[in-house]
């Protein structure tokens, strides 16, 4: 063999070792890929944090306490709102134990989504479980798995919280995406208008407003006073 098909031959196997290279490299990148996808999608899917199921027997939708209490409070939050979580996690559960049981508060969740695509999904979510008589757990599963992700509301994980919290997937499916709930939650978005709610949380105790996540004790001295 001459020098020269030598060093054709040579360079031909050099070509085809970097095409092999190439094409191993591509494909272990897809490869890579699809398990980060897999994976996200099973986290969206699985890693939940679960809440109490059973719904409280004073519960009446998405109030808690009797419709003839002395004392109004009206809650406007968004599920994707940290404060809102603060709020609902603290100071309205101690409301709950320390009014609401009793008989002399009627606590009422409004959602306040202000059009946020996020929020309002996950309101038509909560609602979609209000109409099977869940929105409390519903209400409780959302704020517990509050991330601030872009996908903490994802369609999938809107689901799997149904799944969680023992509801008819089907039935909330079809609620979900056939837009079941939307009046509900724009009705919602009207009353805080008309009430003058311009961020969340806000906190209408028989009329007098309170802005922002507080500790107990200012709704506490509140409720009192009302209660005088």
């Amino acid at each position: 063999m001459s020098k020269r098909a030598q060093t054709r031959v040579e360079q031909q196997s050099k070509k085809r070792r970097q095409r092999f290279i190439s094409i191993m490299v591509i494909t272990v990148a897809v490869v890579l890929v699809a398990i980060l996808i897999i994976r996200q999608s099973n986290q969206d899917a699985v890693e939940i944090v679960s809440v109490d199921k059973e719904t409280p027997a004073y519960a009446d939708g998405k109030a808690l306490g009797s419709i003839g209490a002395p004392v109004l409070v009206q809650s406007f939050s968004n599920f994707p709102c940290p404060h809102c979580r603060t709020l609902a996690s603290d100071a309205a559960s101690q409301i709950e134990s320390n009014f609401v049981e009793s008989g002399l508060v009627r606590y009422e969740y409004h959602y306040a989504t202000f059009d946020q695509s996020v929020g309002r999904f996950a309101a038509e979510a909560a609602e979609c479980a209000n109409q099977q008589g869940a929105f409390w757990p519903y209400h409780d599963i959302l704020y517990a798995n509050q991330t601030g992700a872009r996908d903490q509301y994802s369609e999938r994980r809107l689901i799997a919280f149904a799944e969680d919290v023992d509801l008819d997937v089907r039935d909330f499916r079809s609620c979900l995406s056939e837009g079941k709930s939307s009046a509900v939650v724009e009705q919602d978005a009207e009353l805080a208008s008309e009430m003058g709610v311009n961020a969340t949380p806000t906190v209408f105790i028989n009329g007098e407003k309170v802005e922002g996540s507080m500790p107990f004790e200012v709704y506490k001295e509140i409720i009192e006073r009302k209660l005088e």
